[in-house]
């Protein structure tokens, strides 16, 4: 019987230590499962582990924007000629040269060009009919993402037009409509400063015979002044298509409005159509129109020039 009361005895012993634990720790929750910092895990012990998402249309990745290209730096020499014999001898030269450097907020471009030509008929010596060169330089600052504040200075000498030197200064601010490397598109509005250097060829009054006629006291009559100013509110646009290295496009009309009178008015028009032949040889073929409704007088309103060029592009 001794075996069977040990027994009884341990059992007894087990059971009161049973009963004898708090209630708090029987009752105590299983230590959390970590989430980590994601979000997308589940604890296991939910039963509903899925993955985050399903049922949902998913968000098409949004593309960056395309950042527009500012720097740039372009430089360009044209030169053309023709040179007609027999019945009827001419005999013309065209030559220009573009550059323009662009670098953060600051930018500068020139710009020159120059055109000579002459003829005769059979039998007699040759006359000189073209005659003009042309320069500008140009200073850009970017003070807003498609705005600029720029400062221009452009110097012509056209005998045609009886012109020794005309000089024109122009500030003003330009708003960059499209304002990439190879693709512009841009209005200007501004102030501009014209003085006029005149030939005295044009200026002096002549018969009928072409001789110059004088006055009482022996000198030439005049009949514009040697020098004149001019002060004019000024607008321009421009365009710029260099997309394809194939053909590119360029072309910018200008109106400038006396501020003194106001039946005088000038329009400047440029146009340049080229076409890649190859490696960094192009064919140009370039238009200009001078339109001027006030000039000296026995001078035209209207110069037009059309011309085609060889152009070399360095950049």
């Amino acid at each position: 019987m001794r075996p069977v009361a040990l027994s009884l005895s341990l059992a007894l012993a087990l059971s009161s230590l049973v009963l004898g634990l708090p209630a708090s720790a029987a009752a105590e929750e299983p230590t959390a499962v970590p989430t980590g910092t994601t979000g997308v895990q589940a604890p296991a012990t939910s039963g509903k582990t899925e993955i985050e998402g399903q049922g949902k249309f998913g968000a098409a990745a949004a593309e960056p924007e395309e950042e527009e290209s500012t720097d740039a730096t372009e430089l360009q020499i044209a030169a053309g000629g023709r040179l007609p014999t027999g019945n009827a001898r001419a005999a013309a030269v065209t030559a220009a040269g573009n550059f323009r450097l662009r670098r953060d907020i600051h930018q500068f471009m020139a710009i020159f060009a120059g055109n000579y030509g002459a003829g005769a008929p059979a039998g007699s010596g040759y006359e000189v009919n073209v005659a003009n060169l042309q320069g500008r330089m140009r200073y850009d600052v970017f003070f807003a993402k498609r705005w600029s504040a720029f400062l221009m200075l452009t110097g012509r000498n056209d005998r045609f037009q009886g012109l020794d030197f005309r000089v024109n200064i122009d500030p003003g601010v330009a708003f960059h409509i499209l304002n990439k490397k190879n693709h512009r598109l841009w209005v200007e509005a501004g102030y501009d400063f014209q003085y006029d250097l005149r030939r005295w060829d044009a200026i002096i009054e002549k018969d009928e015979m072409g001789a110059p006629v004088l006055d009482m006291d022996g000198k030439y009559i005049l009949t514009s002044p040697k020098t004149q100013t001019v002060h004019a509110a000024r607008l321009f646009a421009g365009y710029s298509n260099h997309i394809s290295e194939k053909v590119t496009f360029d072309t910018g009309v200008e109106y400038l409005q006396s501020l003194l009178d106001g039946k005088t008015f000038r329009i400047n028009w440029d146009n340049a159509l080229t076409t890649q032949l190859v490696n960094r040889f192009s064919l140009a073929a370039t238009f200009t129109l001078r339109y001027e409704n006030h000039p000296l007088p026995n001078v035209r309103k209207l110069d037009t020039i059309t011309a085609m060029n060889l152009v070399y592009r360095f950049f």
